[in-house]
């Protein structure tokens, strides 16, 4: 790729981070540029792409690297109280093959929930479904996660209906799909 003049999409991600990391004039540049960061579906972050995060929402001094300005850990970056709001379900938390990780999504939610920097708001108000899909939904997978968080797995969050109307045809219903042979 390099012989090409391309780079591919982890590539992006590589060179992005290095050059936040190791370039203080860029980082506080970009910092001062976008003073907030939101990041949708955040359940699917990788660590470069957490690492990133970190470093455009982090306070311009941040340092702990051994040459003026570098960064060498994304966990000694220390937020701006605001600068990062992050959207995520950790249930969601699937993409293992791109590298997205529960640890990822804990460690930067503890990082955000920290009283100095933000605060952690859950988020369990359904508004699409009916409730008798909530219910069923919350019985199905209360069994299949853990009251308290896990290493690997977040806790169970029951869903909240809110919506009110009930139209004909909106419930929980079974499809059954005669086999043939």
């Amino acid at each position: 790729r390099r012989r090409q003049n391309t780079l591919n999409y982890g590539d992006l991600l590589q060179l992005t981070a290095r050059v936040l990391r190791e370039n203080t004039d860029v980082r506080r540049a970009l910092q001062e540029k976008h003073r907030w960061l939101f990041v949708d579906e955040f359940q699917d972050t990788d660590p470069v792409q957490a690492e990133i995060m970190f470093l455009l929402s982090g306070e311009p001094e941040a340092t702990d690297g051994p040459s003026r300005g570098a960064v060498t850990d994304r966990r000694k970056v220390r937020l701006r109280p605001g600068a990062l709001f992050v959207v995520g379900d950790p249930k969601q938390s699937i993409y293992r093959f791109r590298r997205a990780d529960i640890d990822i999504y804990s460690e930067v939610s503890a990082k955000v929930g920290d009283p100095s920097t933000g605060e952690v708001l859950p988020l369990t108000t359904n508004f699409r479904s009916v409730p008798s899909l909530c219910e069923w939904a919350n019985n199905a997978f209360r069994q299949q996660f853990p009251s308290e968080p896990t290493a690997y797995s977040p806790r169970f969050a029951p869903l909240d209906a809110n919506r009110k109307s009930v139209e004909s045809g909106d419930g929980v219903f079974t499809l059954t799909i005669p086999q043939t042979v």
